[in-house]
């Protein structure tokens, strides 16, 4: 599969020695929607067939073989791939791209899951291939779990020349720090804005969806972001059933499109193939 310009850009972030530590050292959930969305699915999909897709270094591998031992994590960097089998040497860990599972048959996973906005890490076109083969390896009646950042919610709406404010102190004896780690914000903005002007050109917009640098990968990254109605359209046209269960990060509780998500950074969602 030949790289397009975004794939260069967000290899070469997630390549590096020290994004790959910094996943590494991450452990258990990373917010409550994906806390909730563990916990809704754990108990039907014990013992059952699971597919963990852009597992990275390894933090989702502990999570999903408590569940079962029937259980194939991919990723498509090998430095990501080598260092989930130095943490998990005896966990089945493949080199693989969610946009091309050949190497699996037609429903062959329960479960495929796809963590922490991994699916956000290619275009529009390339998200599409992701849905389908998602759809095409599941089980009828197997479900896709993944999670994607919300077009309408905050990550959409920072910008590297709007640094990260510290928490305001509750007493007079804070007010020194707090205007010590205030000025410290401003520190990284100039290369911040230089790497987001790197990334920038590539941006796009669409009908509910948009490509754009992302504040997590320092704006070295370009990543995916949609509305849920676009999403929730998105899967019904792969094939997946009407009405998925969506739960939003910082609660973890169930929401639907017709709710106000300008708050909501991410959403956790369950589709499932009919059957």
């Amino acid at each position: 599969m030949s790289l397009s310009e975004q794939d260069r850009f967000n290899r070469a972030w997630f390549g590096h020695p020290w994004a790959i530590d910094g996943l590494a050292r991450q452990q258990g959930f990373t917010d409550e929607g994906e806390r909730a969305a563990y916990w809704r699915l754990a108990d039907e999909m014990r013992g059952r067939s699971i597919l963990d897709v852009g597992v990275g270094p390894g933090r989702t591998v502990t999570l999903l073989r408590s569940l079962s031992d029937d259980y194939v994590g991919i990723d498509y960097l090998q430095e990501m791939v080598q260092a989930a089998r130095e943490r998990h040497p005896f966990a089945d860990l493949r080199l693989g791209d969610a946009r091309d599972l050949q190497d699996f048959p037609e429903g062959r996973f329960d479960l495929v899951v796809f963590s922490y906005s991994g699916i956000d890490l290619v275009g529009r076109e390339d998200r599409t291939r992701v849905l389908s083969e998602a759809w095409r390896v599941l089980e009828p009646g197997g479900t896709f779990w993944f999670s994607t950042l919300n077009l309408e919610g905050p990550a959409y709406r920072y910008r590297p020349w709007r640094p990260f404010a510290p928490r305001r102190p509750s007493r007079a004896l804070g007010w020194l720090r707090y205007g010590v780690q205030r000025a410290q914000s401003f520190a990284p903005v100039p290369r911040r804005w230089r790497d987001y002007r790197r990334v920038v050109p590539l941006a796009q917009q669409g009908d509910g969806w948009a490509l754009a640098p992302f504040f997590g990968g320092e704006w070295r990254v370009l990543t995916h972001y949609v509305t849920l109605p676009r999403q929730l359209a998105d899967l019904e046209e792969a094939g997946f059933a009407h009405g998925p269960e969506v739960f939003e990060d910082a609660r973890g509780r169930r929401v639907t499109p017709g709710e106000d998500l300008h708050e909501v950074l991410a959403f956790n969602i369950l589709a499932r193939k009919p059957g």
